[in-house]
């Protein structure tokens, strides 16, 4: 999943490996407002409102823990608040999230038992989030779906999230 990511216009190096993985039967999901280069070349294009991040996000942990798609294993061995985050999730059913988000209930349930049931995924997140209201929130939520489903144990999948210098700026203006 690239989330909030113009792969081709901002990390050119990865797109020869999205090729590679297609290639070999990987499917390609972009999660953007915007119908950018990258969008336009993914197998499916989740065009949220802007700002709706985290409510995707919550929704589809929702559906995760409701269809116990969740790695109850890797939860209990490496995480903490499990509990806390099944109770807010609770509160992003698909119905609610179609809603904040512009996507259908079956978009929602789609790319959530999508991303759960596929090994390795891993989710590419960029500067869209980061520099939307809220943003912060919605980068510490997203970050959490690789430890609901584990997908931090295999080689390929996780989180990927540039903290690079690319947007520098002089602080002693």
């Amino acid at each position: 999943i690239a989330w909030g990511a113009n792969v081709l216009a901002t990390n050119v190096h990865l797109w020869p490996f999205i090729v590679e993985a297609r290639r070999k039967g990987a499917k390609f999901y972009v999660i953007d407002p915007h119908r950018n280069k990258t969008a336009s070349l993914a197998d499916r294009h989740f065009a949220i409102h802007p700002g709706a991040d985290t409510a995707l996000a919550l929704g589809m942990m929702h559906v995760i823990i409701r269809e116990q798609l969740h790695d109850t294993d890797y939860i209990a061995r490496y995480t903490e608040g499990f509990d806390e985050l099944a109770r807010r999730a609770a509160e992003y059913p698909p119905q609610r999230v179609a809603s904040l988000t512009g996507l259908s209930i079956e978009d929602i349930e789609l790319l959530a038992r999508e991303y759960a049931t596929t090994r390795p995924a891993a989710i590419r997140l960029n500067y869209g989030v980061q520099r939307s209201e809220r943003g912060g929130m919605a980068v510490r939520v997203i970050a959490l779906l690789p430890a609901l489903t584990g997908s931090w144990r295999e080689v390929g999948g996780g989180l990927q999230l540039s903290t690079s210098g690319a947007f520098e700026f002089d602080r002693a203006a």
